[in-house]
């Protein structure tokens, strides 16, 4: 089998670029541009929102003071079912060459009785993924927080029409309501133009690249060859659970793009 002098190759992990993609503030007191709404009821959005977050206890007053965009559920009757969809403009991620993407999303959700949820959708193409679910407050009861901030990978859901939209449905009960701050789209792709994932890896090795992938080598701690891949796809997978227990030198090739990297296999 082929052996490599593993003493000259090191591990090169990349520093990751946070390039951001999309963003919105939700300071104006209008619908943002290339925004839409669709409500069940007259009930709706409140943007630009400066004050303290009306469904918070006077005794422990929130105030996104840049400007959020708010729905007060308590504003809007008892046991009429809100539900309400803030939905993003599309973004062609496929044509910008991102590979691998996350959103960041400021916000703080109040719940009554763990009534009333705070969903965020992606748009994979074809049809909505929910990313996330809040179904209790966020912050937590007690917290000094006056936002949570979730980050969330959404590589697997790139296209050429990607978009976000946000819900909050009150499950036809008279609850609090929800606070949107911040949202961003990142491109958040190393340098060098792999991503591979997890680290230790205990089956598949998950690989993504920016340009189709044109050769996957895998040697052992000795140099030998144990596994060699030609996948000629931009996302592949390594199955490596047959493999023993050590650490394990995989290269790549992306056109122009090489890389080494190592990988524990537990």
């Amino acid at each position: 089998m082929k052996k490599l002098n593993l003493i000259y190759i090191f591990c090169c992990f990349s520093f990751i670029m946070q390039a951001q993609i999309q963003e919105e503030n939700f300071n104006a007191s209008t619908l943002p541009s290339g925004w839409s709404m669709n409500n069940s009821t007259e009930c709706t959005w409140k943007f630009g929102y400066t004050k303290s977050l009306p469904f918070m206890k006077p005794t422990a007053p929130v105030k996104l003071s840049s400007g959020s965009v708010i729905f007060n559920d308590n504003k809007c009757g008892a046991f009429i079912n809100n539900r309400l969809e803030l939905e993003g403009p599309e973004v062609d991620l496929s044509a910008e060459g991102v590979f691998k993407a996350a959103i960041e999303i400021v916000y703080n959700h109040q719940a009554f009785v763990s009534s009333g949820n705070f969903m965020v959708d992606v748009w994979d193409g074809d049809d909505w993924q929910n990313v996330l679910t809040v179904t209790d407050d966020s912050p937590a009861k007690g917290s000094t927080d006056i936002a949570t901030t979730s980050l969330i990978d959404v590589s697997d859901y790139i296209n050429s029409a990607f978009k976000v939209r946000f819900v909050y449905d009150d499950e036809n009960s008279r609850t609090y309501g929800v606070a949107i701050d911040n949202y961003k789209l990142i491109n958040t792709a190393p340098e060098g133009g792999f991503v591979y994932y997890p680290n230790p890896v205990n089956d598949d090795l998950n690989i993504r690249a920016r340009e189709s992938i044109a050769i996957i080598n895998v040697y052992n701690s000795i140099g030998q060859l144990v596994m060699s891949k030609r996948p000629s796809e931009i996302a592949t997978k390594i199955e490596m659970g047959t493999l023993a227990s050590g650490m394990y030198l995989v290269q790549l090739e992306a056109g122009t793009l090489k890389e080494n990297f190592k990988i524990f296999k537990k």
